[in-house]
Parts: structure tokens; C-alpha cells; sequence
């Protein structure tokens, strides 16, 4: 079965795809604040988040719409997705937390360097997620993995209904328990926040010192008012170190033991002093950055800058450094991934739905007992759709943390995968368009219930799931066919009675024959 995309469709996706991904942004970037017409940083990552809960709303209804499996559970997934991309950006920090150490706050509070001490308190788990590419590959594998087993489990033993429903709930609660917990290595109830940096850091390396032995002379000799400063925030131990190696000729080493206190330094505080930098030349970069009064990550940044200009030879000037998360260039482009996201999401929804495929996932929501007879393993195709949901929701979870800058265990509560339920029951399940207009819509009007009658706001959900549930079975999306249906049936009158028209009797004459 194949259906191709309708003109209205087509018009309606290039019409909204236009809209968010170009008008938006460029409210954002080029219409001045005071202008009525400006749409702000924080409006843009709030527009962003409602994106997400699209994403993860296709989820559900991929499964719950098409196949027939009410997950309550697909919470977990997304959370599980802004967990692997918070531990890559955690490992960003670069010392500017509030201990001004090489690993995240909660990890020396928790005293992790005791359990810890082979890697300096850093769970060995956590090492490789210093490297993009492997966190993006765990966005995709861990939610994965996880649905597989829970899946492969669950539909080879013929659990269905609301069984499965009642175990992917246990799932997910068993899991938030876990990650509450402070000994699990993620942050417990305060999980991973206070991100910084996103693709790159401008922390110094070791091979950025790229003449050693010249660097830690100057350092050493204070010959101008940088390298005596620098050198008075290196740790005596590490004084002495430097000074011992540069005696026994081995200035290999030396990058090594100073990364670390340079790093700490040039985290703490702004490290330009007009004396402190008299006779050197500031870049362009350099001079805009300073005049701007740049604050947290931005001073980081600066402060490399500085090290540069006032090492040109012996510092290796790194051309990338990453983007700050809070800036408002990586907020607007995290917004557009989130749309992006959301349309590849739709498209492919759209695609699979309109296979054979699809066609056998609906008669599996319908009658699963008769495509058992027809010969189709359904436990397979159930377990394919459940795992791609899971890497579905997951990559919207993925985009859902750097712009709310947060992700503790209560996004994978029970509560979530609910209130997710019910934005595709308000939508409308079984069409791809429902669920991205309840997510949005009942987003929206959460962030305006919050502030005005955030007690009543639960049962305002409730109630609002019980009355779409009752009238108006199909969601947003079939309000129309429904009032269309209803105002023909009002509109017809009653026909006209037809008079009745006596039939004359007649008799039946005798023939003569017997």
C-alpha cells in the first residue's frame, strides 16, 4: 500500500517548515528588541522545547496510533537521549563550575575522587563521553539497547494490552528510581545542568603548548607582567616540578604539569589587567570580546584569547573553541535542529506509515490475531516499531536538554509519559499531524496554566483528557470531519409524508374451468 502526499499536505509542511524554520529565527536575529515584531532568545528556546515534545509525541503515536501499544514509558527514552548528550556537555565544563575542578560539581561534592582516585574521581563510564561522536552514537544505541531487551522480552512472551502498558510504566519508574539515587554517577535528584560549552572547549591541551621549554622560561623568569602573574597562580609543588625539569632538560614533560593550573586559572577570573598587559598587542577578536564584558563561559573565551595574544610563539592558537550554550546564536540554532528534527521525524513517519509495512502495522493495531493466521510474525514487527520509537524520542530528548539547560530524573517520571499520551489523544492518534499540534498546543497552554493556576493545572489535563476521550474520539485533527458530520445531520429536514393511496379491490372472475 502506497499513498503518495497530497497538495494540501505538501502546501500545508512547506507553509509551516517556512514559518518556523526562517521567519522565526530571523525575528530573532535581525528585528531589534524593542521592535513588537522581535522574537526573543527566551521565547525562541521555549518554542524549541514545545519542538522536542513533538518529536517525542510521534513517538508515542507511532506506536500507540499505528500499532497499537500504549507505552507509558516512552518518557524514559527521552530522558535517556538528554542524559548521554548532558554527560558529553558536562565533560565541557572545563573547570568552570563552582569548585573550579576537572570534573563536574556534583561529583566532588559526592566525593567521587575517593572512589574514583585511578581517574581523579571520574566514573570510568563517563571518560569516553568526553568525545562527541560517542555521545551521539549512545543517543541513538542506549535507547536502543534498552527497548530491544524490554521489547524482545515482553512481545516474545505475548504481553499486550494493557499489561504492556502497566509493564513499560514499571520500567519506567524502576529506572527513575535508579537515577535518583546519587550513587548511580548522574547527579542524582539534581542530575546534569550548568552546561557550558557545546562541540568544542576553549581549554587549553598539552599539545597546545607547542614550545615548552621557552613557555615555562618565561613563565619562571616573570620577564613581563603575564608570566609572573601566571607563574604566581601555578601550586609550589608544581613550581618546583617545572623548575626541576627544565634543569634536567626534559621539557617534554612540562605541558602536562601546567595544563591543569593554567586551565584553573584562566577559569576563575577575568586574567586582563591593563599593566599586567602592557606592550602586548590585543587581536581584533580579542578587543571586541573584552569590550563586551563577558561573563562565565564567554570569560573563558576571553582568556584564551589573551593567552594567545600574549604567547604568540609558544601557544598554539586554536581557531575553534566551541559554542557557548547560552549564547543566542546556539540557542537559535539549537531551535532550528529541534524543527529540522521534527520534520525528518514527520517525513519518515509519513514514509513508513505509507509501506506495506505500515499497512501490516495497522492490521496489527486492528486485528493482530488475524496477521497471525496470515502468516507474519507480529512479535517482529512490534519490537522493530517499538526500538524506533525509542531512537525517536530519543533524539528529540537529545535536543530538549541544551536548551532547558537541565536533566534530572523527573523527565522520565510516570507523569511525563502520561502527560505525553495525552498530547497525542488531544491531537489525535493514528494521524502524524495530531500529535505535534496536542504537544504544542497543551505545552503551550501549560506554560500559561503554570503561572496563573499551577495548582489547578492537573486537573485541567485531566479533565481536558476525559472530554477528548468522550467527544471527540479523533482528537484536533478530526474536530472538523466530526462538526461537518453534525452540522449535516441538523441540517436535514424530515421528508415530506406521501399520501397513501387506497388500491381498488379486485375480484377474480370465474373461468368455467374446473
Amino acid at each position: 500500500m502506497k499513498r503518495t502526499f497530497s497538495r494540501r499536505e505538501i502546501l500545508f509542511v512547506a507553509l509551516a517548515s517556512a514559518v518556523g524554520l526562517i521567519v522565526l529565527p530571523c525575528l530573532n536575529a535581525f528585528v531589534p528588541p524593542e521592535s513588537a515584531l522581535h522574537v526573543s532568545t527566551f521565547s525562541l528556546s521555549l518554542y524549541g522545547k514545545y519542538l522536542t515534545y513533538a518529536v517525542l509525541a510521534l513517538g508515542v503515536n507511532l506506536l500507540w496510533g499505528y500499532t497499537g501499544l500504549l507505552c507509558l514509558g516512552q518518557a524514559l527514552f527521552f530522558s535517556l537521549g538528554g542524559y548521554c548528550l548532558g554527560m558529553y556537555m558536562m565533560m565541557n565544563i572545563s573547570r568552570l563550575g563552582q569548585y573550579h575542578e576537572a570534573i563536574p560539581d556534583f561529583m566532588v561534592f559526592l566525593e567521587f575522587p575517593a572512589r574514583f582516585p585511578a581517574t581523579g574521581g571520574l566514573p570510568p563510564h563517563w571518560i569516553p563521553f568526553k568525545h562527541f561522536w560517542f555521545a551521539a552514537m549512545m543517543i541513538i544505541l542506549v535507547p536502543a539497547g534498552v527497548a530491544y531487551i524490554f521489547g524482545f522480552l515482553a512481545f516474545r512472551s505475548r504481553i499486550k494490552g494493557v499489561y504492556f502498558s502497566i509493564l513499560s510504566q514499571a520500567l519506567t519508574y524502576a529506572a527513575c528510581l535508579m537515577f535518583f539515587r546519587n550513587d548511580f554517577t548522574f547527579g542524582g535528584n539534581n542530575g546534569l545542568t550548568d552546561f557550558k560549552f557545546l562541540l568544542g572547549t576553549p581549554a587549553l591541551e598539552a599539545v597546545d603548548i607547542r614550545d615548552p621549554k621557552t613557555f615555562a622560561t618565561k613563565l619562571k623568569d616573570g620577564s613581563d607582567g603575564v608570566s609572573k602573574f601566571l607563574w604566581s597562580q601555578l601550586a609550589a609543588t608544581n613550581q618546583a616540578k617545572v623548575t626541576e625539569l627544565l634543569g634536567a632538560g626534559k621539557a617534554a614533560e612540562i605541558p602536562a604539569v601546567l595544563v591543569d593550573d593554567l586551565n584553573k586559572t584562566i577559569a576563575t577570573a577575568l586574567i586582563y589587567d591593563g599593566p599586567r598587559f602592557t606592550g602586548i598587542t590585543l587581536s581584533p577578536e580579542t578587543t571586541l570580546l573584552l569590550a563586551s564584558s563577558p561573563k562565565d563561559a564567554a570569560t573563558l573565551k576571553l582568556n584564551r584569547l589573551l593567552l594567545e595574544d600574549a604567547f604568540p610563539q609558544e601557544l598554539a592558537k586554536k581557531p575553534f573553541t566551541g559554542y557557548i550554550v547560552n549564547a543566542p546564536s546556539t540557542k537559535r540554532a539549537l531551535y532550528i535542529c529541534s524543527g529540522v528534527l521534527l520534520l525528518l521525524t514527520y517525513l519518515f513517519c509519513r514514509w513508513l506509515t505509507s509501506t506495506r509495512f505500515g499497512l501490516i502495522q495497522r492490521a496489527v493495531r486492528d486485528s493482530e490475531n488475524r496477521v497471525l493466521f496470515s502468516g507474519y510474525a507480529t512479535a517482529n514487527f512490534k519490537l522493530f516499531v517499538f526500538v524506533i520509537a525509542a531512537i525517536i524520542s530519543s533524539l528529540g530528548g537529545a535536543l530538549f536538554v541544551p536548551q532547558v539547560g537541565i536533566i534530572n530524573p523527573s523527565e522520565m517520571g510516570v507523569d511525563k509519559s502520561i502527560e505525553a499520551v495525552i498530547w497525542v489523544a488531544v491531537g489525535g492518534r493514528g494521524n502524524l499531524l495530531g500529535p505535534i499540534l496536542g504537544a504544542i498546543g497543551i505545552n503551550s497552554l501549560k506554560s500559561y496554566a503554570t503561572h496563573s493556576f499551577a495548582e489547578q493545572w492537573p486537573y485541567v489535563l485531566g479533565g481536558l483528557f476525559v472530554f477528548v476521550t468522550l467527544f471527540m474520539p479523533k482528537g484536533l485533527v478530526g474536530l472538523p470531519d466530526q462538526l461537518r458530520g453534525l452540522a449535516q445531520k441538523f441540517a436535514k429536514k424530515p421528508a415530506a409524508e406521501v399520501p397513501v393511496t387506497a388500491i381498488p379491490e379486485t375480484k377474480l372472475e370465474p373461468t368455467g374451468k374446473e
